[in-house]
């Protein structure tokens, strides 16, 4: 279907006007066939919306664990920010989504990386009382 769209001359990265693109959405929506097909199109996986939310900041937020890594993968900067400095792996962290930390610890996201005010995910996974977040974090050196 998305390719058939594109053959007749859709854009595959047009965006609404908050910017979110069909990437972003099919990765908030677990539609993990659609992002892989947007992937194989070459859709831009690392467009953010007006607040700064990428696909993988989607995916992050809502747990989706097999999308982020489609997303790793092929496409994402995992450490592209949310305009407040919001990384994925933090708003994974602040979540308690313990598959979706993991996945972006292994892909190499910057576990120390602050949001603009400061807040580490170490911080905000104690914050919030996930004690596997924090043992997660810590287990890979974050400080």
């Amino acid at each position: 279907m998305v390719r058939a769209l594109t053959e007749a001359g859709a854009d595959i990265n047009k965006a609404k006007d908050d910017s979110t693109t069909p990437m972003y959405v099919a990765a908030h929506m677990v539609h993990e066939a659609v992002v892989r097909a947007l992937i194989e199109l070459g859709a831009d996986g690392n467009k953010a919306s007006n607040d700064g939310a990428t696909a993988l900041y989607a995916a992050a937020h809502e747990n989706h664990e097999m999308v982020v890594r489609v997303l790793i993968e092929a496409v994402a900067d995992i450490n592209k920010a949310y305009n407040d400095g919001t990384t994925p792996l933090f708003i994974a962290a602040q979540q308690g989504h313990e598959t979706v930390v993991r996945a972006l610890i292994e892909a190499d996201a910057d576990i120390n990386k602050a949001r603009n005010d400061g807040v580490t995910p170490l911080f905000i996974g104690a914050h919030n009382g996930h004690a596997a977040i924090v043992q997660i974090l810590r287990d890979a050196g974050a400080v």
